[in-house]
Parts: structure tokens; sequence; C-alpha cells
């Protein structure tokens, strides 16, 4: 390669990390408000959150639905819907299945953390 591409690359680097900070301060600050609008949604659909909890980056659908004990199907439903909402992001298609991660976001809200929480206190 040439020094051209090597600057270009180091550029797009660059500018690829500025967004990212820029989308980490305004997740934190808008934290209060992100959350309470997510954890409705998982005290909602338990099987949702139990997905989420569950979605590693290494492991595939029917994994996580033998893992969790709910059929592939519902896996996949509750995916498309952590997907809707930017919770998990696919990082890999294997020939076992998708293979799905937690987006930043999770790390940014500790969110795992508090989905944890909402089974939790749903179990008694």
């Amino acid at each position: 390669m040439t020094d051209a591409i090597y600057n270009e690359l180091r550029t797009i680097r660059s500018r690829i990390e500025s967004i990212e900070k820029t989308q980490e301060v305004l997740v934190r600050a808008e934290a209060d408000r992100i959350l309470a609008g997510l954890l409705p949604i998982f005290r909602a659909d338990l099987a949702m959150a139990k997905v989420y909890l569950a979605v590693d980056g290494r492991k595939g659908q029917r994994d996580i639905g033998t893992e969790i004990g709910v059929s592939e199907a519902t896996v996949s439903r509750k995916i498309e819907k952590l997907r809707e909402l930017d919770l998990v992001e696919l990082v890999d298609r294997t020939a076992s299945g998708n293979i799905y991660a937690r987006t930043t976001i999770d790390r940014l809200l500790r969110l795992s953390r508090r989905v944890r929480a909402v089974i939790a206190e749903a179990a008694g």
C-alpha cells in the first residue's frame, strides 16, 4: 500500500473514533431517559431479557435457545427486536447460524447488569 492510502486510512479511523466518542457523550448524557425507555421493555418480555444476556458474540441463535430454554424461532424474533433497538449487532455468519454481540450501549449504560436485576426482580 502506498503512503497516501495509509494516510487516508488513518484519517478515516480518526473520524470514526471521533464519532464514537461523540456517541458515548450523548448516550451518557441521556442515560436516564434511555433506560426509562428500555427497562420496561425488558420487564414486559423476560424472554427477550434472557436472550439479550445470552448474546455474547460467540453463540448462534440455536445455542442461545438451548441455553435459555426457548425455541430458535423465539430467539430469532427477540434478536430482531433487539436489533431494532440497536442493542445487538450481527458480528459473524457461520455455518451454524448468525452470531450477534451487544452494542456499545451495553457498556455505556451497564445495561446487562440492569437487565440481570430485572430478571432477578421478576423471579422474586
